[in-house]
C-alpha cells in the first residue's frame, strides 16, 4: 500500500524534487481516523470507481509467470468494507463511477455479468440503495446502451442510468437546516474519442481485449460524435442554472490525476473552465486505479478509481493526497460542510477532507 500527502510533497521539494511543491501541508491521521457520524437530516453516500471485477471475469492468463488474479478478491473486500461504512453513516445511495464491467462491458441487459459482478457481490442490506451509475471506457468497449436500457427497463431498481448524462437533486437537512445537493453525471468517454480509442488499442496490445473490439468501437463512433456537443451544451445549461447548496460533477476520466493515465488534456481544455466558471464544488471520477484528492482554483478533484485494480501514482502541483490501495469514498453532506473520506478495502480510514460552504454560497 502506497500513499502520500501534501507533507510528503514538501519533503520532495526539500530534496530537490520539484514535481509536487506548493500549497498547504496536510497531515491526515492515516489508518486511524474514524468516520464521523452525520447529524439528523444530513446526507451520506458512497462512491466507487473501476470496480467491475467479479470472481472470474478479470482473471487473464498472460503466461506462466503473468496472471491477473487479485482484482476479483479485492472487489469482494471492498464490497464488505463498503457495507460496514454504509451502515455506519446511514448511506442513502452509491455513485458508480464507471468501468462497471471489465473488460468489455456488458453485451445485453441479460448479460451474466450483471449478476456475477454486481448483484451477487453487493448483497448486504446497507447497499440495497440506488446506484447512480455512469459509463467508463471499458463500458463503451461493450454495449454501453445496454447499461442504460437495464435502468430504463427496470431490470433492477437499484441501477440508475437513464441516459449517458443526467442530473439528480437531493434534499437534506433537519428543519431550519435544509439544503440541496445536485449531482451532475456526465459521459467523459464521448468527450474524448481519441483518448478512449488509444486506451483500447493499448488494451488489445496487452491482451486484455480481442482485436475485434476496435472495429466494434469504431462502428459506433458516429453515435458518440453527435452526442459530445449536445452534452456540453446541456452541461453548461445545468450548471449555469443550478441553485443547489452543493454542486458536484461526476465523470469517469479525471481532469487532474497523478495516476497511470495522468491528466486528461481535453477535459483540462473544455471541462475545467466550466467547473471554475460555475463554481462547482467538486469533480468526482475514477479511471486511474488510485485514491486521490487534488485541488485548483476553488475546485476539488477526487479520484476514486480503486474498486478492484491497483495502479500507480505520483505527486502533481495540485495533489493534496494520493494512495495506491483498494477502497472507496464516503461523502457526508451538511448545510455548511461536505466531507469526503477515503476508506481502504480493510475498512480503515486513510484520508478525510472537508469543504465548507464558501463556493456554494458564492454561487447562490
Amino acid at each position: 500500500q502506497e500513499f502520500f500527502s501534501r507533507a510528503d510533497c514538501r519533503a520532495c521539494c526539500d530534496e530537490g524534487d520539484q514535481h509536487g511543491c506548493g500549497g498547504e501541508i496536510h497531515h491526515p491521521k492515516l489508518w486511524s481516523e474514524q468516520l464521523r457520524m452525520v447529524g439528523d437530516g444530513d446526507l451520506a453516500f458512497l462512491s466507487l470507481g473501476d470496480w467491475g471485477c467479479g470472481a472470474t471475469n478479470c482473471i487473464i492468463d498472460f503466461g506462466p509467470f503473468q496472471k491477473e488474479t487479485d482484482a476479483g478478491p479485492r472487489q469482494g473486500r471492498v464490497s464488505a468494507a463498503m457495507a460496514t461504512s454504509a451502515e455506519q453513516v446511514k448511506s442513502q445511495f452509491v455513485l458508480a463511477l464507471g468501468d462497471n464491467f471489465y473488460h468489455r462491458g456488458v453485451q445485453s441487459v441479460d448479460d451474466p455479468l450483471w449478476r456475477s459482478v454486481w448483484q451477487s457481490r453487493f448483497t448486504q442490506p446497507s447497499l440495497q440503495t440506488p446506484w447512480y451509475a455512469l459509463l467508463g471506457n471499458h463500458d463503451h468497449y461493450g454495449n454501453a446502451q445496454a447499461q442504460i436500457d437495464f435502468s430504463v427497463q427496470g431490470k433492477d431498481i437499484r441501477w440508475v442510468l437513464p441516459n449517458n448524462y443526467y442530473s439528480v437533486v437531493k434534499n437534506f437537512g433537519a428543519p431550519g437546516q435544509e439544503g440541496t445537493l445536485q449531482l451532475v453525471v456526465i459521459d467523459t468517454v464521448i468527450l474524448d474519442e481519441d483518448h478512449t480509442r488509444n486506451i483500447l488499442i493499448e488494451k488489445i496490445r496487452t491482451g486484455h481485449l480481442p482485436e475485434i473490439a476496435l472495429s466494434r468501437f469504431d462502428d459506433t463512433r458516429h453515435i458518440r460524435a453527435g452526442a459530445a456537443k449536445a452534452q456540453m451544451d446541456w452541461l453548461a445549461d445545468v450548471l449555469s442554472t443550478s441553485k443547489a447548496d452543493w454542486l458536484l460533477v461526476l465523470g469517469h476520466y479525471p481532469v487532474f490525476s497523478g495516476g497511470e493515465h495522468g491528466n486528461t488534456p481535453s477535459l483540462l481544455e473544455e471541462l475545467k473552465p466550466m467547473l471554475e466558471k460555475y463554481r462547482v464544488d467538486a469533480y468526482v471520477c475514477g479511471h486511474d486505479h488510485t485514491a486521490q484528492h487534488l485541488a485548483e482554483n476553488g475546485v476539488n478533484y477526487y479520484v476514486v478509481g480503486n474498486g478492484c485494480f491497483l495502479g500507480t501514482v505520483k505527486a502533481l502541483p495540485q495533489t493534496q493526497f494520493a494512495a495506491v490501495v483498494g477502497g472507496f469514498g464516503v461523502h457526508q453532506v451538511a448545510k455548511d460542510s461536505l466531507t469526503t473520506t477515503f476508506v481502504n478495502d480493510e475498512g480503515a480510514v486513510i484520508y478525510s477532507h472537508t469543504m465548507h460552504k464558501k463556493a456554494a454560497a458564492a454561487r447562490a
